[in-house]
């Protein structure tokens, strides 16, 4: 019982991102490995699907080719996809994955864990926030996101923006 009531005082005190309730802050921006910003609201009027990864994660790269894959197809029709290393991920790690496995789609940093706090992303990758045209986050998912689920996920938001 104690355990219990230790682990909702803790759920209740940290910050959580619940789908259909937060939006991506307007001042919230990504630092692109090759060094710009990338505003959250220039990605608006446009699904944006956000996965956080490390690069010491072995299914976070194991899926990154299906992800590469997904972008190539669903980008012409308005999918924005931004990789998010983790904190605790060495930029230089980072970079050399991204060469590694020709990511496509623009690959951010978060050295000060600014992204991951304000969007109450726990430290486990993967992690995927799916943010809808308005800016409003329709889906939280944990996990390995299966690519036929994800793209079920997604087509709905490309009819409408």
């Amino acid at each position: 019982m104690r355990c219990l009531i230790a682990c909702l005082l803790v759920l209740a005190m940290t910050p959580a991102t619940r789908a259909g309730t937060d939006r991506l802050p307007d001042d919230l921006s990504f630092t692109v490995v090759d060094g710009r910003q990338l505003a959250a609201t220039a990605l608006r009027g446009r699904p944006l699907l956000i996965v956080f990864w490390a690069s010491t994660c072995a299914p976070c790269i194991a899926e990154m080719p299906e992800l590469s894959a997904l972008y190539k197809e669903l980008h012409p029709k308005g999918l924005e996809l931004i990789a998010l290393a983790m904190p605790y991920d060495p930029p230089n790690r980072v970079m050399a994955a991204r060469e590694v496995l020709e990511l496509p789609f623009p690959v951010a940093i978060d050295i000060t864990a600014t992204v991951v706090r304000r969007l109450g992303v726990p430290p486990q990758t993967p992690q995927f926030r799916l943010v809808d045209a308005s800016g409003q986050i329709v889906a939280v998912h944990n996990g390995v996101w299966p690519i036929d689920d994800l793209k079920a996920a997604l087509l709905p938001l490309l009819a409408d923006s």
